[in-house]
């Protein structure tokens, strides 16, 4: 016969600790993942001469807004404790996923943050703080996989222009 041993850490029954940044990254998740239901339904339409696609485009454009909002916003609030680091990285990692311009950038940003999940995106532990964290965090690591994964960020060019122009200078280096 076998023993019943729990298996739940001591302070299991307990309250995590409740802080700005672990109210506030809900909200974030939900607004990235409107961004990227936006986004996917935009592309579904493909660019369609529907008169509805404006009002697609519009609710693309307004989850854009919402998203960068929440992130300034989350961004802007205090880092209370040590188990808020690794919410404030990921938040940082989105920002520079939106803001990230070159070419295949996203998604090196992706795949680093993919290596080094465990390292620095998730929280130590099996506390009541840290399991609260971590789920969150691991929700994260899905929505930022699913905005990845958006055509948007598949920026490569369409045609490869193999005459360079003549009159192009390159700028010297500052």
């Amino acid at each position: 016969m076998a023993k019943y041993t729990p298996i739940t850490p001591f302070s299991a029954h307990k309250e995590h600790r409740a802080t700005p940044a672990s109210h506030a990254f809900p909200t974030l998740i939900f607004s990235a993942l409107d961004f990227v239901i936006a986004e996917r339904d935009l592309e579904d339409v493909g660019h369609s001469q529907d008169p509805a696609y404006g009002v697609w485009l519009r609710d693309a454009e307004l989850a854009h807004e919402r998203l960068t909002n929440a992130l300034r916003n989350f961004l802007a609030l205090p880092q209370m404790i040590p188990e808020d680091l690794p919410l404030f990285r990921t938040v940082q990692l989105m920002d520079a996923m939106l803001g990230c311009e070159e070419l295949g950038g996203t998604r090196r940003l992706h795949n680093s943050m993919q290596f080094a999940f465990f390292r620095q995106f998730q929280i130590a532990g099996i506390c009541p703080t840290a399991m609260h964290r971590n789920a969150m965090l691991i929700q994260a690591r899905h929505v930022i996989t699913a905005l990845v994964a958006l055509p948007l960020f598949d920026s490569a060019p369409d045609v490869i222009d193999d005459d360079p122009d003549p009159d192009f200078v390159p700028m010297a280096p500052a």
